[in-house]
């Protein structure tokens, strides 16, 4: 028994260094480079944040054949397509390089109505697709095209019937949200969070219309810097409460991005 047990622990030392090297080579942390998107679903529109970032320690090249850097593709849940960042887009038929000193990042952000078609898509999830189209890194073919590709899902809200065209302007705490209201109940609600912490209390607006008629509002909020997020974003929530007190109708909106990692 004792030869037995002395074999199997020979064995797993053996085989330890080659799982080991296995893994490493998987692990992102041994990547040049991450390319990737992260979509934001708000109530009438998505906003596609695109990031190329270098994570080695030796500039990066990235030669492109034509000014387009990126594709974006959504599709619904039946794999139809239903938008495509390009499509009625015209580009330079030109090389063009794009260089990233050692981890430096590289953000884009485009943003989409969910129209199709001239139509608003359907409540649902749906399938986000970005593509690096690089040709190549510092002048050699990308062998691996999975670290040109980022796929993630997003979750599209139905068309809110209180609130539409909410926009805000401002940054660091000071923000101005505007935007039309039509609350069956006369009143609406918002609150500011971070996603953790709630840096705004709940607050009544009597905007002095009711449902159906829209009618323009304007909010002006001040949030201490000491509150800010130093990663993450700051959301405003919009809202009606039903007659059992229930929160019904709500509407995010993003007043600010935080990253001091940027």
């Amino acid at each position: 028994m004792r030869k037995v047990s002395l074999l199997i622990i020979l064995l797993l030392m053996s085989v330890a260094p080659a799982l080991a090297i296995g893994e490493e080579k998987q692990s992102p942390a041994t990547l040049e480079y991450s390319f990737y998107i992260d979509p934001l679903a708000g109530p009438e529109k998505a906003e596609f944040e695109i990031v190329l970032q270098n994570q080695g320690n030796t500039e990066l090249s990235f030669e492109f054949p034509t000014s387009q850097k990126y594709e974006i593709t959504v599709l619904d849940a039946n794999k139809k397509k239903v938008y495509q960042y390009s499509e009625g887009k015209s580009f330079a038929q030109a090389f063009e390089t794009l260089t990233l000193k050692p981890q430096e990042k590289m953000k884009w952000v485009e943003g989409w109505d969910y129209s199709t078609a001239g139509k608003r898509v359907q409540e649902g999830e749906y399938m986000v697709t970005a593509q690096l189209k690089t040709s190549s890194v510092n002048g050699k073919p990308v062998g691996d095209k999975k670290l040109l590709t980022d796929t993630k899902t997003m979750y599209i809200p139905g068309e809110n019937p209180v609130f539409k065209g909410v926009v805000s302007e401002g940054s660091k705490g000071n923000y101005k949200i505007m935007g039309e209201a039509r609350p069956i109940n006369g009143t609406f609600y918002y609150t500011a969070e971070d996603g953790h912490n709630q840096l705004i209390p709940e607050t009544k607006v009597v905007p002095g219309v009711k449902y159906p008629q829209w009618k323009p509002f304007s909010l002006e909020i001040s949030i201490p810097e000491n509150k800010l997020p130093q990663n993450g974003s700051v959301i405003l929530n919009l809202y009606e409460r039903s007659k059992d007190g229930d929160i019904i109708h709500s509407y995010p909106v993003l007043l600010e991005r935080f990253n001091n990692s940027n």
